[in-house]
């Protein structure tokens, strides 16, 4: 074997016999006459090297955020400066016309004004026919991928274009006219939709002046913003096209003054959002003049397509400050006032304001004739019963029936008569008992809400006296401790005004409007007349509610009390049949019915109002609500007992039966039952959730559902933080 030293020696012999052959090498090379060599040529100067990059390639980023920097105008050509970053603002580099993926596209407008009138509407240039004669119009786009020697890539994540459109010398379909004087607005469009389901989607604006090359002080259309829209939709539900418009300002770019369907039908923004809202509550005339039906239809890349659905909940319809907020930031917050769009009046008018057109009215100026304090008008009637009381008094239990006295107080302090209370098929004044407030109130099937609702102008339990107090004696079935009990009448009545005004009127009055009084209801343990009787758990923000729909929901309508009527445990009624004839069952409780309503579930995905993902939109967080506390967190109303469907996907021939459910279960299936796999519901079942139908081991007789629902011990929350609940669907906390 040999030695680390003998083989160090070796090493080093070989490196001193290679020294010695490359010495030899350069001395034979270096043999010569004794005459210096001539000096070679000098080489040419190498080429300017590609600019290296900075940042991040665009395809490896998680989100683009696009921002115009500037924007040039000479001789009819515009130019335009921008970048892309991600949320860290590292630039993103690589957008390139070649990618496949790549989808980038500019669109303009200018804002022109009608002179004489408050009317100015964005029009769109580069416009495109839509139909085979050429007399409809929608607005085209400058693509990326058409004039790859347009754009510039700075390699750090800032970009130059340059139109290929000449705006002075190019035809415009429309016959619109470029006018460098006037607002353009240039408005980015980006949709990369990846093979592997990524995707990223922005949009961004640039208003400017090109003749003066100016951006401050520059005229604009600015009444309402996207963030009002969000009182009842959500960002995704308002992704329209697939998802490429994004931004309010994209939308008024291409909804313009002149754009319509091929059938010649406006899809400008005020009119088509307008029609839209006005859902199967629109109407018109046809070609006899008869009042139909005419939902707002537009044909589409997929056929026409009619708005016949609810799409606007509000009572009274016409509160326009539901998205015309009183915003100081928006430059013309009051110009829906002057009714200067005519276009937009027809989107709810239909074709009735066009009869009006005259020699008088040549212009169709709504405002000529009509004032717009007329839709303000509506809510007058609301607004005056919002500031009315209910007082109740002398509450006494005896024996299972309840005694108390009411009276109804406008803003004066004047008492409320009998023939101003309204009465009519469904709509009824009643005071609502109930009792357990914080316990999400009593079991339905120890009292339902039939027996607990009093109306107060059925004279077999009240009596109105001269003085228009009233006196209410009624019976149910009061739980035997009820004395120590939170105990709470809530009133829900409506009171008539004279339509469009603050007077009230008899309610057979023929201009007779009924609002609903909004009041606090009575609370108090009677066994202990200093308790203070705790409010129901804080899940709902309540603004939210009322911000989508108005003044009024579609009954019953005091606050947003509906749980004192839809208990938890109420009965299921029918819900239709499954494909398969199966006739289906729909629960009746707030939860069940908040969470399914028409509007609320717009499935997994999609465009819709709200989606299911978006519980923000009604548990909002509210300062005062203990953190993170507003119906994300499991386990904080054990002992309660939900009906539910057993099945909401039927197999032929089965029967739905009611099942019960435990709390957090009930929540989780009220949106996820569809869709939850056996494994799913085992999970539940063994982390001590509760559901279904328990039978004995023959199958044969029922044991007491309800009851095992309120014993059930969920640990749901073990895991299932408010953190993570809300991950799941999409958002952070």
């Amino acid at each position: 074997m040999v030695s680390f030293k003998e083989r160090m020696m070796m090493i080093m012999k070989r490196k001193t016999s290679l020294a010695l052959l490359i010495g030899s090498a350069i001395l034979i090379s270096g043999c010569s006459d004794g005459e210096d060599g001539k000096n070679g040529e000098d080489g040419k100067p190498g080429g300017d090297g590609d600019p290296g990059t900075s940042g991040l390639h665009i395809d490896m980023a998680n989100e683009a955020i696009a921002t115009i920097n500037n924007a040039s105008y000479a001789d009819g050509i515009i130019t335009v400066d921008f970048e892309l970053e991600n949320q860290q603002g590292v630039g993103l580099f690589g957008l390139s016309p070649e990618n496949q993926y790549h989808d980038f596209r500019f669109s303009l407008a200018q804002l022109e004004t009608t002179q004489g009138s408050e009317l100015k509407q964005w029009i769109s240039l580069l416009n495109e026919t839509t139909n085979d004669e050429g007399t409809t119009f929608e607005q085209g786009f400058e693509q990326i991928k058409n004039c790859a020697e347009c754009l510039v890539d700075h390699k750090d994540g800032s970009y130059t274009y340059t139109f290929s459109t000449n705006l002075t010398t190019a035809p415009d379909p429309a016959g619109v006219v470029f006018e460098p004087a006037l607002t353009q607005r240039i408005a980015i469009e980006m949709q990369f939709e990846y093979a592997s389901g990524h995707e990223l989607a922005e949009n961004a604006h640039y208003d400017w002046i090109p003749a003066t090359n100016s951006t401050e002080g520059v005229e604009t259309r600015d009444l309402v913003t996207l963030e009002t829209c969000y009182t009842c939709h959500q960002p995704d539900s308002l992704k329209a096209h697939g998802g490429r418009r994004l931004d309010m300002e994209n939308c008024q770019s291409c909804h313009n003054g002149i754009v319509t369907d091929p059938n010649a039908v406006s899809v400008e923004l005020g009119h088509m959002v307008h029609a839209i809202h006005m859902g199967p509550n629109r109407e018109g005339k046809d070609a006899e003049g008869n009042v139909v039906p005419m939902p707002y239809t537009i044909a589409g890349y997929g056929g026409d397509h009619a708005f016949d659905y609810p799409a606007f909940p509000t009572k009274p319809f016409m509160d326009c400050a539901t998205c015309h907020v009183d915003d100081e930031n928006l430059a013309d917050k009051d110009l829906w006032l002057a009714n200067a769009n005519a276009n937009a009046c027809t989107g709810c008018h239909t074709d009735s304001p066009a009869q009006h057109k005259s020699d008088k009215n040549p212009a169709l100026t709504c405002t000529d004739c009509h004032s717009a304090a007329v839709h303000t008008d509506h809510k007058k009637p609301y607004e005056t019963a919002e500031a009315y009381d209910v007082e109740v008094s002398n509450v006494t239990i005896n024996n299972n029936e309840i005694r108390f006295d009411a009276k109804i107080i406008d803003t004066n302090g004047e008492l409320v008569a009998k023939e101003e209370v309204y009465k009519q098929g469904y709509s009824k004044p009643y005071m609502v008992v109930s009792w357990d407030v914080e316990k999400d109130y009593p079991d339905y099937n120890q009292s339902p809400y039939s027996e607990r609702r009093i109306d107060i102008k059925d004279d077999t339990k009240a009596t109105w006296n001269a003085d228009n107090t009233v006196s209410v004696v009624a019976t149910m079935n009061f739980p035997t401790d009820i004395a120590s009990r939170s105990l709470e009448v809530l009133p829900v009545l409506k009171v008539c005004f004279e339509e469009g005004t603050m007077t009230r009127t008899a309610c057979d009055a023929d201009n007779a409007y009924p609002a609903y009084v909004q009041t606090d209801a009575y609370r108090a343990v009677l066994s202990d007349p200093d308790a203070v009787v705790a409010d129901r758990r804080a899940i709902v923000d309540e603004a939210t509610c009322f911000g989508c729909h108005s003044k009024e929901f579609y009954h019953d309508s005091n606050g947003v009390n509906c749980i004192a009527c839809h208990t938890n445990d109420k009965s299921l009624k029918g819900n239709g049949t499954a494909d398969n004839g199966v006739a289906l069952l729909k629960s009746t409780s707030f939860m069940y019915k908040a969470h399914k309503a028409e509007g609320h579930d717009n499935g997994h995905g999609g465009s819709g109002t709200i989606l299911k993902t978006d519980c923000t939109t009604c548990h909002s967080a509210v300062e005062g609500w203990g953190g993170k506390n507003y119906g994300f967190e499991l386990g904080r109303n054990s002992g309660q007992a939900h009906a539910l469907p057993s099945t909401q996907k039927p197999a032929a021939g089965e029967v739905v039966e009611t099942w019960y459910a435990s709390s957090d279960v009930a929540a989780c299936m009220s949106c996820h039952q569809k869709y939850m796999s056996d494994a799913a519901m085992s999970h539940m079942r063994s982390n001590g959730g509760y559901f279904g139908a328990n039978k004995d081991a023959d199958h044969m007789v029922d044991v007491n559902d309800a009851g095992n629902a309120k014993d059930a011990k969920e640990a749901c929350a073990t895991c299932h933080s408010p953190e993570k609940v809300m991950e799941h669907h999409g958002f952070s906390l």
